[in-house]
């Protein structure tokens, strides 16, 4: 082999070089967190009718959703997937005799099988608003058992008394009914409520995301393990005075609380009523058409208790 003079080994490092230079190099491949969906995932959120199921991931318009997807910012776009083997064993062991352990079940699976882009933001399920997250739960439900392997019925009485047997499924649930008059205070820029006061002030109240009341839980938690008192009056309204989760910490947290002694009688006013109309609007039923009778709703309820979501309830009643 004929040994290359410096003129030669430049010529051919130049070379290599500007091939390079028109490669796109692959990304390092992290933890597989939600992280930046538009980096890790660009596909997933295609049209929803692109016929490529090895992808496993199906759009959701936010327009479907409780909130409408009015309190995200623009842009946004969410997308599930099913659930695996992995996730409904975990599921399978829940206690339903424990809130918090439910809580944490359906967050669980919200992490794993939801996937979030908010323009010029990390995202992740924690950015999820709470009052979404039970429909996305029977979204993701629906998409794991596509061939009804696994139906959930439930009884509505008719107003004639009889009793009429309906499946359950996310579009025959009503989740979130704001009234009117609460929502003439929606501000589509800031994507919120937001009150002017009688005092020239004008306060925002947000929507609770999911990594706002996982914070309000855990902070609660920590008190009752030290022994200490939690102020449930501030309590019941900081759900909605945090925008974002994150940076929220313990001292944030008891800076608002300290401010909330000074707040005016008008403020306190507005912030009791608000929430009572929230909580009012947030009562997941069933609402189904009933022939000859309308439209009726009922009770949320189904065989098999919460634990059904995901685990076929009477298995044993269909092995031969």
């Amino acid at each position: 082999m004929a040994k290359q003079t410096r003129p030669e080994i430049e010529e051919a490092a130049r070379a290599e070089i500007e091939k390079l230079e028109g490669t796109e190099m692959p990304e390092e491949q992290g933890p597989q967190t939600l992280g930046n969906i538009k980096e890790q995932r660009p596909e997933m959120f295609k049209n929803p009718d692109d016929p490529k199921p090895e992808l496993g991931w199906k759009n959701i318009p936010l327009e479907t959703l409780p909130t409408q997807g009015l309190f995200y910012p623009v842009g946004t776009k969410i997308a599930i997937r099913a659930a695996t083997v992995a996730e409904i064993r975990h599921w399978s062991t829940l206690d339903e005799t424990d809130g918090i352990a439910i809580d944490d079940a359906l967050n669980f699976v919200i992490e794993r099988c939801v996937q979030l882009q908010i323009p010029q933001k990390r995202a992740y399920h924690k950015d999820l608003k709470e009052i979404d997250r039970f429909y996305l739960i029977f979204a993701i439900r629906e998409y794991t058992f596509k061939n009804g392997e696994n139906r959930l019925y439930t009884e509505v009485q008719g107003r004639a008394g009889e009793k009429h047997k309906i499946e359950i499924t996310k579009d025959v649930i009503s989740y979130f009914k704001p009234e009117g008059k609460l929502m003439k205070f929606y501000d589509e820029k800031e994507r919120c409520f937001v009150f002017p006061l009688k005092s020239g002030e004008k306060f925002k109240m947000f929507i609770p995301s999911i990594g706002v009341t996982t914070f309000l839980k855990d902070y609660r938690r920590k008190k009752q393990q030290l022994g200490q008192n939690v102020d449930e009056d501030f309590e019941k309204y900081s759900l909605f005075l945090f925008e974002d989760w994150r940076g929220m910490t313990d001292t944030i947290f008891e800076n608002e609380h300290q401010k909330s002694f000074g707040w005016t009688i008008e403020k306190i006013s507005v912030l009791s009523n608000v929430v009572e109309l929230i909580k009012s609007s947030v009562d997941p039923a069933v609402t189904t058409y009933i022939d000859g009778e309308g439209e009726v709703t009922a009770p949320l309820n189904f065989q098999g208790g919460v634990r059904a979501i995901f685990v076929i309830p009477n298995i044993l009643d269909e092995l031969i």
